[in-house]
């Protein structure tokens, strides 16, 4: 499974303390299957 991230960074690897607080569903690290949905969070 293919999975993508709305960043334009190489994840080595996740740091939950980095994350914000205040998102939708909390502090956690987002992804989706679906690159144009990546890409809407980046901004592209």
């Amino acid at each position: 499974m293919r999975l993508y991230h709305g960043s334009n960074l190489d994840i080595q690897a996740i740091d939950l303390a980095l994350c914000r607080t205040y998102k939708d569903f909390g502090r956690g690290f987002y992804t989706t299957e679906l690159i144009e949905q990546a890409q809407k969070w980046q901004g592209v």
